[in-house]
Parts: structure tokens; sequence; C-alpha cells
């Protein structure tokens, strides 16, 4: 039986968090804004959705009230060059996808930071979404989501 050495091992496990954390694509500080009149669920739909909730921190409150705000942060490990949210917020019959993307790409050999934003509102709802602060030199941005 082969022991690892407790100073090899502590090496291991160093390189392979900052690989990781090296791996880390921009952040995005996600505020959810309830301006309805009933509480808004959160639920993670879908991969995508899944995906979001895994990389939030803290992890987005189950319920916002009415006239309350939620905040977190989501940031991907999958790629330097990407990072999303998508969340999913119901009010009775009222429903708010909001999804928020960024991808960095590369045209002969210059870096292309692209910010995206998007809100689909079924059942009556309202839903709004708008970018509030990009850092140019980390690609790190804000988004609000709004829902009434």
């Amino acid at each position: 039986m082969h022991i690892i050495n407790p100073i090899v091992f502590s090496a291991m496990l160093a390189a392979v968090t900052v690989s990781a954390a090296a791996q880390a694509g921009p952040a995005v500080s996600v505020t959810f804004k309830n301006n309805g009149t009933a509480a808004a669920i959160y639920s993670a739909v879908g991969k995508n959705g899944a995906g979001t909730k895994a990389n939030a921190s803290p992890t987005p409150e189950g319920q916002v009230e009415a006239g309350k705000l939620n905040t977190f942060t989501v940031q991907s490990n999958r790629s330097p060059d990407v990072n999303y949210a998508v969340l999913h917020y119901q009010m009775g019959s009222k429903v708010c996808q909001f999804t928020t993307t960024y991808l960095k790409s590369r045209v002969r050999g210059v870096e292309l930071p692209k910010w995206n934003k998007n809100a689909v509102a079924s059942g009556g709802a309202r839903c709004d979404v708008k970018i509030t602060a990009v850092n140019f030199s980390t690609h790190a941005w804000a988004v609000e989501f709004t829902m009434k």
C-alpha cells in the first residue's frame, strides 16, 4: 500500500484549487426585486437553473416577500470565458424567467466580451431586467431582475 506524503497531498490540493479558480468566469451580482403584492417563489428550472443555483453564493432565497429583494452572486467554474444566471420566479399564475449571460469570444486575436439579458413573462406578469454595472477589467457585472 502506498501512503501519500501529507506535504505532497497539500501541494496537489492547492494546485487543483488554484486551477479551478483560474477557470472561473466573471461573477454576476444578481438583485431580484419583488415589486408585486404577493410573495415570489423561486425555483431552479432546467439544467441552467440548477447550474445557477449550484454556483450561487448565497443560494437564492426560496421565497421573496412583496416589496423585498434578494441579492446573491453567481460564478460558474465552467470556463473563464462564460458565465450565466437563469432564474424562475412565480407569483400565483404570474411567471418570470430571467436570464443573463456573459460570453467572451475572440475574433482575429481580439477579445470581445458580450453581456446579455432577457426576461420572459407569462400569466400577466411584468418582468424587467437591466444590467446595472460592468467592470471592464474583470468582466464582472451586476444585473437587476424585477417582477410585478
